[in-house]
């Protein structure tokens, strides 16, 4: 086995580690949104569908380098393979009217902006021979890097969206907002990750189709560029589960109500038994 090709196979484990987690991960956050009305925000009802996206696009990293590691495919047969999954990443803005309304204002440039890509994918493809079928690769060499391009001013939008939201809550956190100021290490976090996850994913991609020859250990690197993306399809639910008391006890009531009930009726004697220790001290005193 050469080196490329052991790189190849270190490339597809950690796809499956990564996908079982996201798949998992995704599956448990759409569950627990849906079983707790108290969690049902404009926001995490789209973090819903984006973990919804994310399941299909998981299933994408999986048929790209794990199922086909050596084989060869022309663009057509590539694209006509993984155009659900060329949909559904493109498929992934979200961001904050009732639910119904936000919903529907929020999916519409999404969904056609989806269903643009997939069909441009489709009418620009050719019989050229590709070595790694994924979503740049699959479409004509020109139109790979107007692909890159557009994520990528996709990709800056958001950052400034999110610039935007942070330098606006950090002003009112100014004026004793704890919540406000809360809602900015919320928000840094996740500039955080999207900076570091999606958005260096598609650097490197646009850097892979720009160039058309790579030395053998380059290419081996660049190889690499897919954890990020498969980073970016999987953190939801685990930075969520980091990040918010919240949305923990309420995961712990679902699935281990028991637990909660105990921890909570300790908790309420502890309290219960410190007050009256308190009184008695109280009365104590009063009597000397």
């Amino acid at each position: 086995m050469d080196a490329r090709t052991l790189n190849l196979y270190i490339i597809a484990v950690y796809k499956l580690l990564i996908f079982l987690l996201g798949i998992v991960g995704n599956l448990l956050f759409i569950h627990l949104i849906i079983k707790k009305k108290q969690l049902q925000s404009r926001t995490s009802i789209l973090q819903c569908f984006q973990c919804f996206f994310h399941l299909f696009c998981q299933l994408g990293t999986i048929m790209t380098g794990v199922t086909d590691i050596g084989l060869m495919y022309n663009r057509r047969d590539c694209y006509n393979q993984i155009g659900f999954y060329v949909f559904f990443q493109a498929a992934q803005g979200y961001r904050g009217i009732s639910n119904s309304k936000y919903i529907f204002i929020t999916a519409f440039p999404i969904l056609t902006f989806s269903i643009f890509t997939t069909v441009y994918g489709y009418t620009t493809t050719n019989e050229e021979l590709i070595y790694s079928c994924s979503p740049p690769f699959a479409f004509s060499a020109e139109a790979s890097v107007l692909y890159k391009y557009l994520f990528i001013l996709l990709a800056v939008i958001i950052m400034i969206f999110y610039l935007v939201l942070i330098k606006t809550f950090y002003q009112r956190s100014q004026s004793n907002h704890q919540s406000s100021l809360k809602t900015v290490k919320r928000l840094q976090l996740t500039v955080f990750i999207f900076i570091f996850t999606w958005f260096i994913s598609q650097i490197l991609g646009l850097i892979i189709v720009e160039t058309p020859v790579f030395s053998k250990w380059g290419g081996m690197i660049l190889a690499h560029n897919v954890i990020f993306v498969c980073l970016s399809y999987c953190n939801t639910f685990y930075v969520t589960m980091w990040r918010s008391k919240e949305y923990r006890d309420q995961f712990y009531n679902v699935w281990w109500p028991k637990t909660m009930q105990i921890t909570s009726v300790t908790a309420f004697h502890t309290s219960s038994t410190s007050q009256k220790s308190n009184h008695s001290d109280l009365m104590c005193h009063r009597r000397i």
